[in-house]
């Protein structure tokens, strides 16, 4: 009868629990409806189509007609999901139920008006016989079932499982965020999970993802203090950036910088800990950064204030004998909800992953030391004085790691969320005070001053190359052969997308000065890069995925060129003014064979000929009109 839950047991023949009917999908799905004249659809929604079902629990009101039925979920609610582990359920998360799965379903009967209908509440993936389910339900008292009865001393079979609302876009405080599918469903992963990672590909949105649930989170009442920790140049622009754009409810200070930019002298950190002490006492939480060395520094300031903790890049605490893990591992008691994000989890080998996971369960899935974790999963390849340096996997223990923490890490690795097939970023670098001032210098006057050398632009045209190569950090001299680099960030910020993308990164780059810095900041760093020549032998190596980094310019990447197999990430360095090369380089890796979610970053010196130059490119407005008006606008 209405508000009772039954069982059913089956064959599933198609679901669509995490990549949701939404969007082009649903769209389709509603035209087709109306044609027939059903009920229209109004949001996403998620069902499971079973065939040979047979009832394992509970009483139908009515009969179900066929050997194939479907079970939808109500309209914009997404199913839990569960596994059957020691006797108990276990959520799990970003799972798709393949075809062939005998799994059961948990499904509410609902009535309005004298009309019934089933819907879809949950999925455990296991069959369950008539007697066991049935059994199970007198002795466990799942609520609903008719006749139920609760053992004496009987502990529940399931924890209490809720669906979540999935719409395609969330309110908060009179913003509209459009967030896509996958991040959706890593917002409300975050906001049922205390202590968890996003471990999503750089690109894919995890700040916006991350600041909507703690909005969320502190609508319904979520308290304290929380600290942002993240890479230096992340900490000072790039959460602001996304709180400013979207409006969202956070007062905010900073650990790095005052309100004019200036960095914090430790006095001044102290004296704002302090008023942030103060603050907490009176219940005025706000929203701090800090960058990852002076996490160690703020743990030793007093007693720890913030409640609730992000770590954005997480691999940077990868190594349990860092003060910055040792610091924050020994104020993890008072931290009452962690966030780790990041694309790299394990840059160099899954041994990476144990301090991660030990600061979100304290050594609950992994063990309690990095020593018990190796001794579980790894063996010995190298003795030094008869102690252990070297460790290899041991075979089937990949599978076992992820399968130990999938209950509180999202990752490619244990889901399967559909992601957009491209997604285009556009990543923004703070230009240095003084660089600043002498790309305002040239934009002015049309001339710049350099030790030894007076640079300058006699018309538009040539104006507009000069911004866009002192955007990039460097500019020619007279002689066009040599250069001035003017400031590192452009590719410092390049550096922290390839460091941060668990696959080959492609970077387009314009001028020869681009190439030559670019590939002298790797050589520094110790990363290999590579100058792309054109030659098959190079084109079978970066597909084979031999090349990390392989830097393209775009007149050299023309049509029919085949790089998709190689990688699936593309950096624009410096943006072209022809639309042609700028689509024949994004058609390198998105194309037919590309078998992975494509992701296109556009680095974007702020208050430059940078926005211009893509906005143009948009627009597919590139006459010599367009340049004119780009610089016109930029000269404003």
């Amino acid at each position: 009868m209405p508000g009772e839950n039954v069982r059913v047991q089956g064959k599933v023949v198609k679901s669509h629990l995490t990549s949701f009917v939404s969007a082009e999908e649903l769209r389709q799905v509603q035209a087709a409806e109306k044609l027939a004249g059903l009920p229209v659809h109004q949001k996403p929604y998620a069902f499971v189509t079973l065939k040979d079902w047979e009832l394992v629990a509970g009483h139908l009101e009515k009969n179900l007609p066929g050997a194939i039925v479907s079970f939808e979920a109500a309209e914009g609610v997404l199913p839990w999901l569960a596994k059957e582990e020691g006797g108990r359920l276990k959520q799990i998360f970003g799972q798709e139920v393949p075809a062939g799965k005998v799994v059961t379903l948990t499904l509410s009967q609902a009535g309005r008006n004298g009309n019934w209908q089933l819907q879809l509440d949950g999925v455990i993936m296991a069959a369950q016989k008539p007697n066991d389910a049935n059994k199970a339900e007198e002795v466990k008292g799942v609520k609903g079932v008719k006749g139920a009865k609760k053992a004496k001393g009987a502990k529940e079979k399931t924890e209490s499982f809720a669906g979540k609302m999935v719409d395609a876009q969330v309110k908060l405080g009179g913003q509209t965020l459009p967030l896509h599918d996958y991040q959706l469903y890593s917002m409300n992963f975050i906001m049922d999970h205390p202590y968890c990672g996003i471990f999503l590909d750089i690109g894919l949105g995890k700040t916006l993802t991350t600041l909507a649930a703690l909005a969320k989170l502190r609508e319904e009442g979520m308290k304290g203090h929380i600290l942002v920790i993240a890479p230096k140049t992340v900490a000072k622009s790039t959460w602001q950036d996304e709180i400013d754009k979207w409006n969202l409810p956070f007062k905010t200070q900073s650990f790095l910088t005052d309100e004019k930019g200036r960095q914090l002298t430790p006095a001044g950190r102290k004296e704002l800990y302090e008023a942030a002490a103060a603050k907490a006492a009176k219940g005025d939480w706000q929203l701090y950064f800090a960058s990852r060395d002076l996490v160690s520094k703020l743990v030793d300031l007093g007693p720890w204030l913030f409640k609730n903790v992000v770590i954005d890049e997480s691999q940077s605490f990868k190594s349990p004998a860092s003060q910055r893990f040792k610091a924050l591992k020994s104020v993890r008691g008072r931290i009452q909800r962690l966030i780790e994000l990041t694309g790299t989890p394990a840059p160099n080998s899954l041994q990476d992953l144990w301090s991660q996971i030990y600061l979100l369960d304290q050594g609950e899935r992994l063990g309690r030391s990095i020593t018990a974790y190796r001794q579980q999963y790894f063996e010995p390849t190298l003795l030094v004085n008869n102690h252990p340096v070297k460790w290899r996997l041991l075979p089937g223990s990949e599978e076992k790691i992820y399968q130990a923490i999938d209950d509180i890490v999202i990752s490619m690795k244990n889901t399967r969320l559909k992601l957009p097939e491209l997604t285009e970023s556009l990543d923004w670098v703070e230009m240095p005070p003084r660089a600043k001032k002498s790309y305002q210098q040239l934009k002015k006057d049309q001339v710049l001053d350099l030790p030894g050398q007076e640079i300058s632009a006699d018309n538009a045209a040539v104006l507009a190359g000069r911004l866009r190569q002192l955007a990039s950090g460097a500019i020619y001299e007279e002689d066009g052969e040599h250069y001035q680099e003017i400031f590192a960030e452009k590719i410092e910020s390049c550096f922290y997308l390839t460091s941060n993308t668990a696959t080959p990164s492609l970077v387009a780059y314009y001028f020869k000065s681009d190439a030559s810095r670019l590939l002298a900041f790797y050589r520094k760093n110790g990363v290999k890069a590579e100058l792309f020549d054109g030659s098959p032998g190079m084109i079978r190596r970066w597909n084979k995925g031999k090349i990390p980094v392989m830097l393209v310019q775009p007149a050299s990447a023309g049509a029919g060129l085949n790089l998709q197999e190689g990688g699936h990430t593309l950096i624009w360095f410096t943006l072209p003014w022809s639309l042609e090369q700028y689509q024949q380089m994004n058609g390198r890796l998105y194309r037919q064979g590309q078998k992975k979610p494509v992701i296109i970053h556009h680095l974007l010196t702020k208050g430059t000929i940078d926005r211009h130059v893509l906005d143009s490119l948009k627009k597919k407005d590139l006459s010599q009109q367009a340049l004119l008006a780009a610089v016109r606008r930029t000269l404003a």
